[in-house]
């Protein structure tokens, strides 16, 4: 009885004139669309920084990183972007935007510290001028002195350490066996908080078995709701369920 009662929640059913039953959408508005092109605007109001390298001379060894800007954050990057490492709260070098010879956005830092400092962490403060934005995150090596034959190199994004959307909700959206489409290569799927994309998924292997998505926002608490996007429908469904962003991993199930 319980899952005939939930089942009837989910959606109802209705007849056609010969007897036979047809699924009806009642968790989901359909409004016909042209594909969408949702993304999160990470555009800020941060000031440039006046970040100044270190007196060189304080300092008994040092260290060299290249930081690669990733792809989808390069047509944001100016000559005034600038990027800074700190060691304990103290700026320690700054560095400004360079290129390879494919395109690719770069950074070398060089980075003074003290041999008692090997294996403390690195803060990375990125100013990026094209969208007025600062990011601050935690360098993936440590502080190693005198890596000159050995020059430390890693990607990173403006998202990791967002001072725009410091929270981050790690979301799971489970699709129901019954929908008013066959789902496609072509679809999309994104979270909104009002009109606003906060994030937007990726499918998780079988096209029927969920999607995940990365939300971003300012705090935790928020109201998040899902609209998806149907490329044999065209057009976006938006899901009538809404539901509260934790700022944690979490599972949501949607119907039509």
């Amino acid at each position: 009885m319980m899952i005939l009662a939930a089942l009837t929640m989910v959606g109802g059913c209705s007849k056609d004139d010969d007897g036979s039953s047809e699924p009806t959408w009642n968790n989901s508005t359909f409004t016909p669309s042209e594909k969408p092109t949702w993304v999160v605007d990470w555009h800020s109001d941060a000031v440039q920084p006046d970040w100044q390298d270190p007196d060189a001379t304080k300092y008994e060894c040092c260290m060299n990183m290249r930081l690669r800007l990733v792809d989808d954050m390069a047509p944001y990057s100016t000559e005034d972007d600038r990027l800074a490492v700190f060691i304990n709260g103290e700026c320690r070098g700054v560095s400004y935007r360079s290129k390879m010879a494919n395109g690719k956005v770069f950074f070398l830092l060089h980075i003074n510290g003290d041999s008692k400092e090997a294996g403390n962490k690195m803060e990375l403060r990125y100013y990026c001028d094209g969208l007025h934005h600062m990011s601050i995150t935690t360098a993936i090596s440590p502080f190693v002195p005198n890596n000159v034959d050995d020059i430390f190199q890693s990607d990173f994004s403006i998202v990791s350490g967002s001072q725009k959307y410091p929270v981050a909700t790690l979301l799971s959206v489970m699709m129901p066996q019954e929908m008013p489409f066959t789902a496609t290569s072509g679809d999309m799927l994104a979270v909104f908080v009002g009109d606003e994309c906060r994030g937007i998924g990726y499918q998780g292997g079988d096209l029927y078995e969920g999607w995940r998505v990365t939300v971003y926002g300012p705090q935790v608490g928020e109201t998040g709701q899902i609209r998806y996007y149907s490329a044999e429908k065209g057009g976006v469904y938006t899901i009538l369920k809404t539901f509260t962003l934790s700022g944690n991993l979490q599972q949501e199930n949607i119907w039509f």
